[in-house]
């Protein structure tokens, strides 16, 4: 007897967007040594630092974790253990706030700021190379991609060595 998967299993591929994300998080592991959560981190602190400006106030406002947590609908010991990397690799610093000891807020450093930009701009290419462009973000479905990290270069290692990235 031979297994074989059903005809209609064997061709389906997973919709654009997941296909999407996952080349998205193997590429910011391996140009940037972020993982996908990672990069959400840090891009709510960016983003929070730009409200902050447009409404005349400091751009480098302190966000409690309560906030991100929230904003990223992760648990608390899920957010602890992202933040505690991006903290270890110099990209962001918590303090407790000074008239509630109880609140931990976090701000980018400037490597932060500089590495999220770098992120950033990966991102956004990819997304526009694989979702945006010919409509394929509609569901259409998306052409065979080899993943980045299939090249020669690659074969000696997935990701880069950052003290953030923990795909090992």
């Amino acid at each position: 007897m031979i297994d074989r998967d059903p005809p209609d299993t064997a061709r389906r591929q997973p919709p654009p967007v997941l296909r999407t994300l996952g080349l998205l998080h193997g590429e910011l592991r391996a140009r940037h040594g972020l993982s996908l959560h990672d990069y959400l981190v840090l891009g709510a602190l960016a983003e929070a630092e730009a409200e902050a400006e447009a409404e005349g106030r400091s751009g480098e406002g302190p966000v409690p974790v309560a906030r991100l947590t929230a904003l990223l609908r992760e648990s608390g010991n899920r957010m602890s253990f992202v933040l505690k990397g991006l903290q270890a690799a110099g990209l962001i610093e918590r303090d407790r706030r000074a008239g509630d000891r109880r609140t931990v807020e976090v701000t980018l450093t400037d490597a932060g700021r500089a590495g999220f930009t770098d992120a950033e701009s990966t991102a956004q290419a990819l997304l526009r190379r694989y979702l945006v462009a010919s409509g394929r973000g509609t569901g259409t479905g998306a052409p065979p991609v080899t993943p980045p990290s299939a090249g020669p270069a690659a074969a000696a290692s997935t990701c880069s060595p950052s003290p953030v990235c923990r795909c090992g």
